[in-house]
Protein backbone atom coordinates (compact mmCIF):
# COMPACT_ATOMS: atom_id res chain seq x y z
CA UNK A 1 0.00 0.00 0.00
CA UNK A 2 1.35 3.41 -0.96
CA UNK A 3 1.20 6.18 1.61
CA UNK A 4 2.35 9.80 1.76
CA UNK A 5 4.59 11.46 4.32
CA UNK A 6 5.68 15.07 4.82
CA UNK A 7 8.82 15.84 6.78
CA UNK A 8 12.30 17.32 6.86
CA UNK A 9 15.56 15.65 5.91
CA UNK A 10 17.62 14.95 9.02
CA UNK A 11 20.85 14.83 6.97
CA UNK A 12 21.99 15.27 3.39
CA UNK A 13 20.87 12.38 1.17
CA UNK A 14 23.60 9.88 0.22
CA UNK A 15 23.87 8.83 -3.43
CA UNK A 16 25.35 5.40 -4.07
CA UNK A 17 25.69 3.04 -7.00
CA UNK A 18 25.05 -0.70 -7.08
CA UNK A 19 27.58 -3.18 -8.48
CA UNK A 20 25.58 -3.04 -11.73
CA UNK A 21 26.01 0.76 -11.87
CA UNK A 22 22.41 1.63 -10.90
CA UNK A 23 21.92 4.74 -8.77
CA UNK A 24 20.18 4.57 -5.40
CA UNK A 25 20.01 6.89 -2.43
CA UNK A 26 19.16 6.80 1.19
CA UNK A 27 18.26 9.52 3.63
CA UNK A 28 16.54 10.01 6.96
CA UNK A 29 13.17 11.79 7.12
CA UNK A 30 11.89 13.43 10.31
CA UNK A 31 8.08 13.57 10.45
CA UNK A 32 6.43 15.65 13.18
CA UNK A 33 2.91 14.31 13.86
CA UNK A 34 0.29 16.86 14.88
CA UNK A 35 -2.70 16.18 17.11
CA UNK A 36 -5.27 18.98 16.96
CA UNK A 37 -6.26 20.30 20.39
CA UNK A 38 -3.56 18.41 22.29
CA UNK A 39 -1.53 20.30 24.89
CA UNK A 40 1.51 18.13 24.28
CA UNK A 41 2.39 17.08 20.73
CA UNK A 42 3.89 13.64 20.04
CA UNK A 43 7.61 13.21 19.42
CA UNK A 44 8.99 13.25 15.90
CA UNK A 45 9.06 9.97 14.00
CA UNK A 46 12.10 9.08 11.89
CA UNK A 47 12.01 7.01 8.72
CA UNK A 48 14.81 5.83 6.47
CA UNK A 49 13.91 6.58 2.87
CA UNK A 50 15.36 4.89 -0.21
CA UNK A 51 14.91 5.74 -3.87
CA UNK A 52 16.34 4.34 -7.08
CA UNK A 53 17.41 5.49 -10.53
CA UNK A 54 16.74 8.99 -11.80
CA UNK A 55 14.62 9.80 -8.74
CA UNK A 56 17.59 9.10 -6.47
CA UNK A 57 19.95 11.24 -8.55
CA UNK A 58 17.51 14.15 -8.73
CA UNK A 59 16.81 14.14 -4.99
CA UNK A 60 20.54 14.20 -4.24
CA UNK A 61 21.00 17.18 -6.57
CA UNK A 62 18.09 19.21 -5.18
CA UNK A 63 17.53 18.31 -1.51
CA UNK A 64 19.75 19.05 1.49
CA UNK A 65 19.55 18.63 5.25
CA UNK A 66 16.44 20.48 6.45
CA UNK A 67 14.66 20.35 3.08
CA UNK A 68 10.92 19.86 3.50
CA UNK A 69 9.83 16.90 1.37
CA UNK A 70 6.62 15.19 0.36
CA UNK A 71 7.36 11.47 0.02
CA UNK A 72 5.13 8.73 -1.36
CA UNK A 73 5.99 5.08 -1.18
CA UNK A 74 5.69 1.74 0.53
CA UNK A 75 6.41 1.50 4.28
CA UNK A 76 8.48 -1.55 5.25
CA UNK A 77 9.84 -2.83 8.55
CA UNK A 78 13.60 -3.29 8.48
CA UNK A 79 15.44 -5.57 10.93
CA UNK A 80 19.22 -5.39 11.29
CA UNK A 81 22.01 -6.18 13.73
CA UNK A 82 23.87 -3.21 15.21
CA UNK A 83 27.60 -2.97 15.86
CA UNK A 84 26.94 -3.96 19.46
CA UNK A 85 25.36 -7.25 18.32
CA UNK A 86 21.82 -6.24 19.30
CA UNK A 87 19.02 -6.78 16.82
CA UNK A 88 17.20 -3.57 15.94
CA UNK A 89 14.17 -2.63 13.91
CA UNK A 90 13.33 0.50 12.00
CA UNK A 91 10.89 1.56 9.33
CA UNK A 92 11.89 2.55 5.84
CA UNK A 93 9.95 4.04 2.97
CA UNK A 94 10.71 2.66 -0.48
CA UNK A 95 9.89 5.78 -2.49
CA UNK A 96 7.71 6.01 -5.58
CA UNK A 97 7.91 9.81 -5.65
CA UNK A 98 9.61 12.65 -3.79
CA UNK A 99 8.96 16.36 -4.14
CA UNK A 100 9.80 19.60 -2.38
CA UNK A 101 7.03 20.94 -0.13
CA UNK A 102 6.66 24.54 -1.28
CA UNK A 103 4.28 25.65 1.48
CA UNK A 104 7.22 26.72 3.62
CA UNK A 105 9.72 27.51 0.86
CA UNK A 106 10.73 30.94 2.17
CA UNK A 107 13.83 32.30 0.47
CA UNK A 108 15.00 28.88 -0.73
CA UNK A 109 12.69 28.77 -3.74
CA UNK A 110 12.43 31.44 -6.36
CA UNK A 111 9.76 31.86 -8.96
CA UNK A 112 10.96 32.65 -12.44
CA UNK A 113 9.05 34.48 -15.12
CA UNK A 114 7.87 32.37 -18.02
CA UNK A 115 10.02 32.58 -21.12
CA UNK A 116 8.69 35.01 -23.71
CA UNK A 117 6.78 33.45 -26.58
CA UNK A 118 8.76 33.13 -29.78
CA UNK A 119 8.11 35.76 -32.42
CA UNK A 120 5.47 34.61 -34.90
CA UNK A 121 6.62 33.70 -38.36
CA UNK A 122 4.52 33.91 -41.48
CA UNK A 123 2.51 30.78 -42.07
CA UNK A 124 3.62 30.51 -45.66
CA UNK A 125 7.32 30.34 -44.75
CA UNK A 126 6.85 27.37 -42.42
CA UNK A 127 4.33 25.52 -44.56
CA UNK A 128 6.31 25.88 -47.81
CA UNK A 129 9.44 24.51 -46.19
CA UNK A 130 7.57 21.49 -44.83
CA UNK A 131 5.20 20.45 -47.62
CA UNK A 132 5.79 22.50 -50.76
CA UNK A 133 3.95 25.29 -52.61
CA UNK A 134 0.95 23.19 -53.79
CA UNK A 135 -0.06 22.21 -50.27
CA UNK A 136 0.63 25.76 -49.08
CA UNK A 137 -1.99 27.05 -51.55
CA UNK A 138 -4.56 24.51 -50.37
CA UNK A 139 -3.80 25.42 -46.75
CA UNK A 140 -4.25 29.15 -47.47
CA UNK A 141 -7.80 28.48 -48.76
CA UNK A 142 -8.93 26.63 -45.59
CA UNK A 143 -11.49 28.52 -43.46
CA UNK A 144 -9.53 28.39 -40.21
Amino acid sequence: MTAGYVGNLAADPELRYSAAGKAWMRARLSVQPYVAGADVQPDAEFYDIVAFGALAETVCEVARKGSRLVVTGRLEDDTWTGRDGMERTSQKIVCDGIGLDLRFAGSGATRTSPAPAPAPTSASTGITALVGPAVEQAFAEMPF
